[in-house]
């Protein structure tokens, strides 16, 4: 029962942080720990106290479970390499499009390691360090998710007075597909609200190196090809980043609106829309966003490299936990040496 107690805890703290922000981490760790032990709790319950052989089949449940949990790892290894050969192929060899391809390498290799370790005094000890990292950063991603998943569900209900849409780089000085579908997004959510004062659109987005005009400029050539009037079109072309496309954005709001209040909803990919948020909420915007549609083969590497720009976000964070978890680990093994 007190694992069915301390469940309840972390759900109740999952739905009083999730609704004062949706935009945390937290979030997808309360709920993620709440889940598993509940399920925990259900199954020592049942274990304890039904009879009959309801208990032998949560037991038998429990062994299939820990039984595929290989296997699976292993699958979700090889189909990251696979889904990274596919990306190399339709989107180029660049060093950003293999991440999910070495994270599934990494899938892949470690059982290896792991086999030789108790073989190799020196390999063992770096392969307990690896392994615990591993499992540190391997639970974040799966509470990264969970948080991520959530926020794309929710929708904003109110009525916008500006609807943000963020760059995400030019191919010839042309919007390619990918931020296509971050305007064509902004565009359905424009044409929703025609009754009365229909809000108005900030592309955000600058110049590139390799680019010969800005991002912003070609997003609003773009809406103006879609039908999008001239004077429902503002234009932020100076950003360079996320957090740079949200600060100039809202300074393009506060000097329209004079300081009256408004409301804004943002607009990008889904696998992006969890860190826009967060940085939405650095520059003081009090919106929410949604997410427009990405081609499937493109999620799993997207994901992962949003997982790695938030991690780094909160550095500071994760290496004081990785310090005092393997400083903890140390003094328990002194510890049981002694003994």
């Amino acid at each position: 029962m007190y694992i069915l107690g301390v469940a309840g805890l972390c759900i109740a703290m999952f739905v009083i942080s999730y609704t004062k922000d949706r935009r945390r981490l937290q979030n997808g760790v309360f709920l993620t720990v709440g889940i598993i032990l509940l399920l925990f709790g259900l199954i020592v319950y049942v274990m304890n106290h039904l009879q009959g052989n309801i208990p032998y089949i949560a037991v038998l449940l429990v062994l299939i479970m820990l039984l595929l949990a290989p296997v699976v790892v292993l699958g979700i290894g090889v189909a990251l390499v696979y889904n990274g050969r596919i990306l190399l192929h339709r989107e180029g060899w660049k060093l950003p499009n293999l991440l999910s391809m070495l994270t599934g390498v990494g899938i892949l290799v470690l059982p290896l390691l792991v086999l030789l370790a108790p073989y190799n005094s020196v390999l063992a000890p770096l392969v307990i360090v690896v392994q615990l990292c591993l499992a540190y950063f391997g639970f974040l991603f799966i509470c990264y998710l969970v948080s991520s998943l959530l926020y794309n569900f929710h929708r904003p209900r109110y009525r916008p007075d500006f609807i943000i849409v963020l760059g995400s780089g030019l191919i010839r000085n042309k919007v390619p597909p990918l931020l296509a579908s971050r305007l064509d997004q902004g565009i359905a959510i424009y044409l929703r609200y025609q009754d009365g004062e229909p809000p108005r659109i900030v592309v955000s987005g600058g110049q590139g190196s390799d680019e010969q005009t800005a991002e912003g400029e070609a997003m609003g050539q773009y809406l103006l090809e879609k039908g999008i009037p001239a004077e429902h079109i503002i234009i932020e072309n100076e950003s360079a980043n996320t957090l740079q496309n949200m600060r100039l954005s809202k300074q393009k709001m506060d000097d329209l609106m004079a300081g009256k209040p408004y409301s804004c909803i943002f607009v990008t990919n889904n696998f992006h829309l969890f860190r826009a948020g967060i940085y939405a909420r650095k520059a003081g915007i009090q919106g929410d966003g949604i997410g427009s549609r990405t081609a499937l083969y493109y999620l799993p590497n997207a994901f992962i490299r949003e997982y790695i720009a938030i991690i780094v976000m909160h550095r500071r964070i994760h290496l004081r936990i990785i310090a005092a978890g393997l400083i903890l680990a140390l003094m328990a093994v002194l510890v049981l040496m002694i003994v």
